[in-house]
């Protein structure tokens, strides 16, 4: 095989860079015509939230929940659940979906 000349490389390294050009180009073309087109973001709807009062276990496991207005009768139902089981019962405030 005879030795190819500088010239000679150049001259094909110049044809493969224009039949590469050339698929590009097809590429290109063959997408979708133009740049993509902004989507406008789901903006989610906020949610309203309303505090509860859960009587929970030490595992913090809820069992009963009161309204907010009725903080008294949870603490009275925590104290009482603890006197009949023997297990610590607690108070905590939770915030959960309006209906």
């Amino acid at each position: 095989m005879a030795r190819m000349s500088n010239r000679d490389r150049i001259a094909r390294a110049a044809d493969e860079a224009r039949v590469a050009a050339e698929e590009n180009a097809t590429k290109k073309a063959s997408r979708a015509d133009g740049p993509a087109k902004a989507r406008p973001k789901k903006v989610a709807k906020p949610v309203r939230m309303k505090v509860v009062w859960d009587v929970c276990v030490p595992s913090g496991a809820a069992i009963k929940s009161f309204a907010y207005a009725e903080k008294s009768a949870a603490e009275s139902d925590a104290a009482a659940r603890t006197r009949s089981t023997g297990r610590a019962h607690v108070v905590r405030e939770s915030k959960v979906p309006m209906e």
